[in-house]
């Protein structure tokens, strides 16, 4: 990935469609900048060096630690609560990382099977946030110490898109910067009456990467004839090796709360980075 930006990098854009793009990153780069004050303010008094917090849980009730966190129960069947924190603010570096962890809660009048089903899943959807927000703050503290004289910041927060009869979602909003920002996210997708976590041939059959492709490319001719400003990597004869062609076989997504799937793309995977971080809702489905 960080080779394929580099090349993009490099690769100058048509002149009317580079204007627009610097335009646009004026405007991005602006909005992130209010997002990490924002972001920093509510960190402030917490310390005028570095400050590194690891908060663990007791070991005791699951509701007991989530009213020490004075976080609120999401939902009936599951719960988020923040095991780990880690805040830094200094003038050059900060970061502002809270790990959440997905707890199954009242599972009553659920099946034996199911409960157990959803702990696996929670237990597994636990470890995938726990590993990649740790490569993010290994990374970070390395740079600290290998850079005196240089910037960064990283920022992981979360979020529960949908909860309720049927489905929980959660999104991991993963943000490292050092000059310019790179933002991703994650889902998480649980399907209530079954403990187990979401996958697109739930919805689309054996043949999802070809159904949901065909859908996205749509989507996108669809939204760039509408709006000018509106960039995607299809169609794009200049560096026709840009263009998208198919989702991963483990393609990100999400369930909304009206149970359609909802495809996720990082930043610079099927569009210029100005255009951050996309969604198509699938229609057909």
């Amino acid at each position: 990935m960080e080779r394929w930006k580099k090349e993009y990098d490099k690769i100058k854009a048509p002149e009317e469609m580079r204007e627009k793009m610097e335009e646009a990153v004026m405007r991005a780069k602006e909005s992130k900048k209010r997002i990490r004050k924002m972001r920093k303010i509510r960190c402030i008094g917490s310390a005028a060096a570095v400050v590194a917090i690891l908060l663990v849980l007791p070991n005791t009730s699951q509701t007991a630690a989530a009213a020490m966190q004075q976080i609120p129960v999401l939902g009936d069947f599951f719960k988020v609560v923040t095991i780990r924190e880690y805040q830094v603010d200094e003038a050059r570096y900060s970061a502002d990382v809270k790990v959440p962890e997905v707890v199954p809660e009242d599972t009553g009048g659920l099946s034996e099977e199911t409960v157990q089903q959803a702990k696996e899943t929670a237990d597994a959807i636990n470890f995938d946030i726990q590993q990649v927000t740790d490569e993010l703050i290994e990374e970070f503290k390395s740079t600290m110490e290998e850079f005196d004289d240089g910037y960064g910041d990283i920022i992981v927060d979360s979020q529960v898109l949908t909860d309720d009869e049927k489905w929980f979602s959660l999104e991991l909003v993963l943000y490292q910067g050092a000059g310019s920002g790179y933002e991703r996210h994650r889902h998480y997708s649980i399907d209530k009456t079954t403990g187990r976590r979401a996958e697109l041939s739930d919805f689309f059959g054996e043949d999802y990467i070809e159904t949901v492709s065909s859908e996205i490319k749509e989507q996108m001719r669809q939204r760039m004839a509408e709006d000018e400003n509106v960039v995607y990597w299809i169609d794009y004869q200049d560096v026709p090796e840009w263009n998208f062609e198919s989702i991963a076989k483990d393609q990100d997504f999400y369930v909304n709360a009206d149970g359609k799937v909802v495809i996720c793309f990082n930043e610079y995977e099927v569009a210029p980075g100005y255009m951050g971080c996309v969604e198509f809702v699938m229609e057909k489905q």
